[in-house]
């Protein structure tokens, strides 16, 4: 996991919190709520919109009953953007707007079916909508999780509990598997603040329940190439929590990142917004109070603010070509080139860091997947080659990504793709592009401007385009 942002993108005399997060064409959208204390009957949610990623935010949306509105969530079904959350009256009824544009938004509405629950993140798998929403909530007592399903994300059914008693469970963050498999991190609220993860295959009838072995509360799930994510405030002591991220192994979770967060216990409430064309790059929102607001009379622990990260998540089986071979640097402009490249050039085997390289400490996480040719370029000016072959299956297309740290141009099976100007350092997964493979063996060409002798390298992998909804 390599992280690459951490923004602030909240900064008032307000209590940010409770986030959600979704890409809806083409555009990054946070919800969150706004409130003067972390429960307070002035609480809204806010909806904000970004067309470049997540570096600058419009508001879009602002919702609110009569009471106190919260814990937003946003989802799409692929037509539209729905965001939900509930009032926390007496009554705790769920509501829920949606967009077909980004701009123009329904009416809030009541969710019917589900009155006396909560619908905590629901989600869009394949023509249905589904949610494991928590009610009959008593504080310290009881509660229980029960499977809704709906046809239109307005109208819901209570389909029957997944699991009630003296655990007391709560939220649940679910998202599904490409085999169709619900997987889920359900929150305890009882002292041991143990979660459980859940999962079952369709109908979703039957649930497999492992109890977690971290205190863990305002739980995220999130899937990688099948890896299993998981976040929330984690408490490293009854003191003191942080927001940490744990990759689960052998159904342990395994610690793996702790974001500037905390020490204050409100944090957390972590959303996932995948990237629509990258498998392995997603944005987290979240809520923390670890920094101090510019005006030093508002208490920061007690007014948070909202965060937004960038991260990759890389591996060798993330699709990073590792074995390639390298040329001397050619005193050459990209513009002399010609393809195929002369068979005259002198060409050397290189590789790609891997995770091996990172536990040597040759490499670090920024560095996975990242073919290093500093020292044949070591200061020369000039153009340097990298060449490979793959051997793919049949797929109608597949998407290439690139890092460059200097001007490119690529070549996939000897027809020029891209070409484009770099930036130093070399970032993974820059920019990308969708190729028509040939099933066997396919080459891949990368000529690299060394940039007056400043350029070291580059980035390469490729992912099979994969339909989503």
């Amino acid at each position: 996991m390599y992280i690459k942002s951490i923004r602030r993108i909240t900064n008032d005399a307000c209590h940010n919190a409770f986030t959600g997060a979704c890409f809806f064409n083409g555009s990054l959208y946070i919800t969150y709520r706004q409130g003067a204390a972390h429960a307070d009957p002035t609480g809204k949610i806010i909806v904000l919109r970004s067309d470049d990623e997540g570096k600058h935010f419009e508001n879009v949306a602002t919702f609110r009953q009569t009471s106190d509105s919260r814990d937003p969530h946003l989802y799409t079904d692929g037509r539209k953007l729905f965001v939900v959350g509930f009032e926390a009256g007496t009554q705790r009824k769920s509501f829920t707007s949606y967009t077909e544009d980004g701009r123009n938004w329904s009416q809030w509405t009541h969710l019917r079916g589900t009155d006396g629950f909560i619908m905590w993140r629901p989600q869009f798998y394949q023509g249905m909508y589904y949610c494991a929403a928590y009610g009959e909530f008593e504080r310290n007592k009881n509660s229980v999780v029960a499977w809704f399903e709906s046809n239109d994300g307005i109208n819901w059914e209570r389909r029957y509990d997944i699991h009630k008693g003296k655990e007391i469970p709560t939220e649940c963050f679910l998202d599904f598997k490409n085999d169709g498999t619900a997987v889920m991190l359900m929150r305890c609220d009882d002292k041991n603040k143990k979660p459980y993860l859940c999962m079952s295959k369709p109908p979703y009838r039957k649930w497999e329940k492992t109890r977690l072995n971290i205190p863990l509360l305002g739980p995220c799930l999130w899937l990688v190439k099948g890896e299993i994510w998981i976040s929330g405030r984690w408490f490293v002591n009854p003191d003191i929590a942080h927001i940490g991220v744990f990759r689960i192994e052998n159904k342990k979770p395994v610690l793996r990142l702790v974001l500037p967060s905390g020490p204050d216990f409100d944090c957390s409430y972590m959303a996932v917004a995948k990237d629509p064309e990258n498998p392995v790059r997603f944005w987290f929102s979240y809520y923390s109070g670890h920094t101090a607001s510019d005006d030093p009379e508002i208490n920061q622990f007690s007014h948070p603010d909202i965060y937004l990260v960038e991260a990759i998540f890389g591996s060798d089986k993330t699709g990073f070509i590792i074995d390639w071979q390298v040329s001397d640097v050619q005193k050459i402009s990209l513009d002399q080139i010609k393809i195929p490249v002369p068979d005259n050039i002198k060409w050397k085997k290189i590789s790609a860091y891997t995770e091996k390289d990172i536990k040597k400490g040759i490499a670090t996480l920024s560095t996975l997947g990242f073919v290093d040719a500093g020292n044949i370029i070591k200061g020369k000016d000039g153009v340097i080659f990298f060449k490979t072959q793959i051997d793919l299956g049949p797929s109608e297309t597949i998407r290439m990504y690139l890092g460059y740290d200097g001007p490119v141009v690529v070549w996939f099976n000897n027809k020029k793709v891209f070409s484009g100007p770099g930036t130093n350092p070399a970032i993974a997964d820059q920019t990308s592009v969708v190729v028509k493979p040939e099933h066997g063996t396919n080459t891949i060409t990368i000529a690299l401007e060394t940039n007056n002798g400043k350029a070291e390298g580059i980035f390469c992998r490729i992912v099979k385009e994969e339909k989503t909804l």
